[in-house]
Protein backbone atom coordinates (compact mmCIF):
# COMPACT_ATOMS: atom_id res chain seq x y z
CA UNK A 1 0.00 0.00 0.00
CA UNK A 2 2.61 1.99 0.97
CA UNK A 3 4.35 1.90 -2.49
CA UNK A 4 1.13 2.72 -4.23
CA UNK A 5 0.18 6.11 -2.57
CA UNK A 6 3.83 7.28 -3.01
CA UNK A 7 3.70 6.05 -6.79
CA UNK A 8 0.00 7.99 -7.22
CA UNK A 9 2.08 11.27 -5.14
CA UNK A 10 5.26 11.12 -7.71
CA UNK A 11 2.52 10.77 -10.52
CA UNK A 12 0.30 14.14 -9.45
CA UNK A 13 4.09 15.95 -8.81
CA UNK A 14 4.72 15.45 -12.24
CA UNK A 15 1.32 16.20 -13.65
CA UNK A 16 1.18 19.78 -11.52
CA UNK A 17 4.99 20.30 -13.05
CA UNK A 18 3.72 19.58 -16.29
CA UNK A 19 0.70 21.67 -15.96
CA UNK A 20 2.92 24.64 -14.66
CA UNK A 21 5.45 24.28 -17.83
CA UNK A 22 2.90 24.19 -20.14
CA UNK A 23 0.88 27.10 -18.48
CA UNK A 24 4.20 29.32 -18.76
CA UNK A 25 5.48 28.30 -22.40
CA UNK A 26 1.82 28.61 -23.88
CA UNK A 27 1.63 32.60 -22.87
CA UNK A 28 -1.33 32.47 -19.82
CA UNK A 29 1.08 33.52 -17.53
CA UNK A 30 -0.12 36.02 -14.94
CA UNK A 31 2.36 38.73 -16.23
CA UNK A 32 0.78 39.03 -19.43
CA UNK A 33 -0.45 42.31 -20.37
CA UNK A 34 -4.06 42.40 -21.02
CA UNK A 35 -4.43 43.34 -25.26
CA UNK A 36 -7.60 45.56 -24.74
CA UNK A 37 -6.27 47.75 -22.12
CA UNK A 38 -3.75 48.94 -25.11
CA UNK A 39 -4.92 52.71 -27.27
CA UNK A 40 -4.87 52.52 -30.63
CA UNK A 41 -6.71 54.84 -32.78
CA UNK A 42 -9.56 53.03 -35.05
CA UNK A 43 -8.98 55.02 -38.18
CA UNK A 44 -5.96 55.77 -40.62
CA UNK A 45 -5.03 59.31 -39.53
CA UNK A 46 -2.90 60.00 -36.47
CA UNK A 47 -4.65 61.17 -33.02
CA UNK A 48 -3.21 63.12 -30.45
CA UNK A 49 -4.44 65.92 -27.51
CA UNK A 50 -2.18 69.07 -27.83
CA UNK A 51 -3.33 70.91 -24.55
CA UNK A 52 -6.70 71.75 -24.17
CA UNK A 53 -7.27 70.58 -28.29
CA UNK A 54 -7.64 66.84 -29.11
CA UNK A 55 -6.59 65.61 -33.08
CA UNK A 56 -8.60 62.70 -34.09
CA UNK A 57 -8.06 60.75 -37.47
CA UNK A 58 -5.73 63.64 -39.12
CA UNK A 59 -4.23 62.83 -42.29
CA UNK A 60 -3.13 64.29 -45.83
CA UNK A 61 -4.88 63.02 -49.39
CA UNK A 62 -2.90 64.12 -52.44
CA UNK A 63 -1.29 63.01 -55.87
CA UNK A 64 2.31 63.29 -54.73
CA UNK A 65 4.78 64.91 -52.45
CA UNK A 66 5.16 67.96 -54.69
CA UNK A 67 1.23 68.67 -54.90
CA UNK A 68 -1.31 70.36 -52.77
CA UNK A 69 -2.38 68.23 -50.18
CA UNK A 70 -5.67 68.40 -48.21
CA UNK A 71 -5.98 68.05 -44.50
CA UNK A 72 -8.65 65.85 -43.05
CA UNK A 73 -9.78 64.97 -39.34
CA UNK A 74 -11.33 66.64 -36.45
CA UNK A 75 -9.92 68.78 -34.23
CA UNK A 76 -11.77 68.96 -30.91
CA UNK A 77 -11.68 72.08 -28.20
CA UNK A 78 -12.22 71.47 -24.89
CA UNK A 79 -11.37 74.95 -23.67
CA UNK A 80 -13.92 78.11 -23.14
CA UNK A 81 -11.41 80.10 -25.47
CA UNK A 82 -11.31 79.83 -29.14
CA UNK A 83 -8.21 78.45 -29.95
CA UNK A 84 -5.54 78.28 -33.19
CA UNK A 85 -4.13 75.39 -34.39
CA UNK A 86 -1.26 75.89 -36.71
CA UNK A 87 -0.03 72.48 -38.61
CA UNK A 88 3.60 72.37 -40.80
CA UNK A 89 4.27 69.72 -42.66
CA UNK A 90 8.00 69.94 -44.62
CA UNK A 91 7.51 73.72 -44.93
CA UNK A 92 4.01 74.25 -45.81
CA UNK A 93 1.97 75.72 -43.09
CA UNK A 94 -2.12 75.98 -42.47
CA UNK A 95 -3.54 77.69 -39.73
CA UNK A 96 -7.47 75.94 -38.31
CA UNK A 97 -9.74 78.19 -36.14
CA UNK A 98 -11.54 75.86 -33.82
CA UNK A 99 -14.32 78.04 -31.47
CA UNK A 100 -14.73 77.62 -27.78
CA UNK A 101 -15.92 74.10 -26.43
CA UNK A 102 -16.42 73.04 -30.25
CA UNK A 103 -14.94 71.09 -33.08
CA UNK A 104 -14.27 71.32 -36.76
CA UNK A 105 -14.62 68.33 -38.74
CA UNK A 106 -12.42 69.09 -41.41
CA UNK A 107 -14.27 66.94 -44.43
CA UNK A 108 -17.23 69.47 -43.46
CA UNK A 109 -15.14 72.78 -43.48
CA UNK A 110 -13.94 74.90 -45.89
CA UNK A 111 -11.10 73.10 -47.20
CA UNK A 112 -7.77 72.68 -45.42
CA UNK A 113 -5.25 72.99 -48.05
CA UNK A 114 -1.30 72.53 -48.02
CA UNK A 115 0.71 74.06 -50.32
CA UNK A 116 2.43 70.78 -51.15
CA UNK A 117 1.87 67.13 -49.38
CA UNK A 118 5.83 66.68 -48.38
CA UNK A 119 5.48 62.80 -48.58
CA UNK A 120 4.57 60.29 -51.38
CA UNK A 121 1.17 58.82 -50.76
CA UNK A 122 1.74 55.63 -48.42
CA UNK A 123 4.41 57.48 -46.37
CA UNK A 124 4.84 59.70 -43.59
CA UNK A 125 5.18 63.42 -43.80
CA UNK A 126 6.90 65.29 -40.23
CA UNK A 127 4.60 67.36 -39.03
CA UNK A 128 4.76 70.03 -36.22
CA UNK A 129 1.10 70.85 -34.22
CA UNK A 130 1.08 74.34 -32.60
CA UNK A 131 -1.74 75.45 -30.53
CA UNK A 132 -1.17 78.39 -27.44
CA UNK A 133 2.43 77.16 -26.15
CA UNK A 134 2.26 73.69 -27.25
CA UNK A 135 3.89 72.15 -29.96
CA UNK A 136 4.34 68.34 -30.76
CA UNK A 137 6.09 66.90 -34.43
CA UNK A 138 4.38 63.80 -35.48
CA UNK A 139 4.54 62.34 -38.58
CA UNK A 140 1.27 61.86 -40.28
CA UNK A 141 0.04 59.71 -43.14
CA UNK A 142 -0.50 60.71 -46.48
CA UNK A 143 -3.47 59.03 -48.74
CA UNK A 144 -4.39 59.08 -51.99
CA UNK A 145 -7.82 58.30 -54.06
CA UNK A 146 -6.68 55.09 -54.44
CA UNK A 147 -8.24 54.25 -51.05
CA UNK A 148 -12.32 55.17 -51.91
CA UNK A 149 -13.29 57.14 -48.85
CA UNK A 150 -10.79 59.64 -49.68
CA UNK A 151 -10.98 60.10 -53.65
CA UNK A 152 -13.42 62.93 -53.36
CA UNK A 153 -11.26 65.07 -51.45
CA UNK A 154 -8.55 64.43 -53.62
CA UNK A 155 -6.94 68.11 -55.16
CA UNK A 156 -7.60 68.47 -58.40
CA UNK A 157 -10.19 65.50 -58.58
CA UNK A 158 -9.12 61.52 -59.10
CA UNK A 159 -7.34 61.14 -62.72
CA UNK A 160 -9.62 58.92 -65.46
CA UNK A 161 -6.72 56.40 -66.00
CA UNK A 162 -5.94 53.44 -63.59
CA UNK A 163 -3.79 54.96 -60.15
CA UNK A 164 -1.32 52.31 -61.07
CA UNK A 165 -1.58 51.19 -65.08
CA UNK A 166 1.41 49.24 -64.75
CA UNK A 167 0.41 46.49 -62.37
CA UNK A 168 -2.87 46.38 -63.85
CA UNK A 169 -3.10 42.67 -65.27
CA UNK A 170 -3.49 41.76 -68.82
CA UNK A 171 -6.60 39.63 -69.69
CA UNK A 172 -5.35 35.94 -70.80
CA UNK A 173 -7.40 34.19 -73.67
CA UNK A 174 -8.52 30.60 -72.10
CA UNK A 175 -7.50 27.74 -73.71
CA UNK A 176 -9.46 25.38 -71.84
CA UNK A 177 -8.71 22.35 -69.45
CA UNK A 178 -7.77 22.61 -66.21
Amino acid sequence: MKNAAHKKLQHLGLGAAALAVLTSVSGCAYISPQATTDSFAPADGIQMDLGDLKLRNVLVVAKDANSEGRVLGTVINNDDAAQTLTMDASGSTVKIDVPANKEVVLEKSEPVMLERAGANPGLMVDTTFRAGSDDETVSVPVLDYTYPRYASFMPGGVPSTPANPSNTPNAEKAEGGH
